[in-house]
């Protein structure tokens, strides 16, 4: 699973996933693949976003605190260090533990334009 997740630099849905675990000669069923990213996420290896259309796509990221600048075509993603300026800081009301922030920006690529 994390062969297929870290092919490419782009968040992938379950069935294109799916498909790319069958080219590599692995004949899974969709609901193993779901089981498998369900526990590498839950392990912190892979990250999930919402696109625009409400559908989960994964990819493999680093271990470092992140956000994404993903293409709104080919979905090609670059990650942007969670320091990196003008990105806004912002502080957790009062009481709040354990926040994580994750900002995705889209945007078209020099490719897809």
């Amino acid at each position: 699973m994390l062969t297929a997740l870290g092919r490419e630099g782009t968040f992938a849905s379950t069935s294109e996933l799916h498909q790319r675990i069958h080219d590599l000669g692995h004949p899974l069923g969709t609901s193993t693949v779901y089981r498998a990213l369900r526990r590498l996420r839950d392990r912190g290896l892979v990250d999930v976003m919402v696109d625009e259309h409400g559908e989960r796509r994964y990819r493999r990221c680093s271990d470092r605190p992140h956000h994404h600048l993903v293409c709104s075509a080919c979905h090609r993603t670059i990650e942007i260090p969670a320091s990196s300026a003008p990105l806004p800081a912002w502080t957790p009301a009062e009481g709040y533990t354990d926040v994580l922030v994750r900002v995705t920006i889209t945007g078209t690529c020099a490719e897809c334009t």
